[in-house]
């Protein structure tokens, strides 16, 4: 991790991929730390995990029905 700007923040993944955080300026007491605050944390998992189901099928709205929610 390396922080050449108090406000950004660059880090090279394991994959090789770099990444930049940058934070814009604010008066919040909780962020006056900056990116200097923020911490590594290890991965709790890699991967993407299972894909999530297909939605259902639904039926087509009348042309009637869709108007109305338009208003026409």
């Amino acid at each position: 991790m390396q922080t050449n700007d108090p406000s950004q923040l660059e880090t090279t993944l394991p994959d090789g991929r770099r990444m930049t955080l940058s934070l814009p300026a604010t008066d919040a007491e909780w962020a006056a730390g900056g990116v200097k605050a923020l911490s590594v944390v290890p991965p709790t998992h890699t991967g993407r995990g299972e894909e999530p189901p297909a939605l259902p099928e639904q039926p087509v709205l009348a042309p009637e029905v869709a108007w109305l929610a338009l208003g026409l």
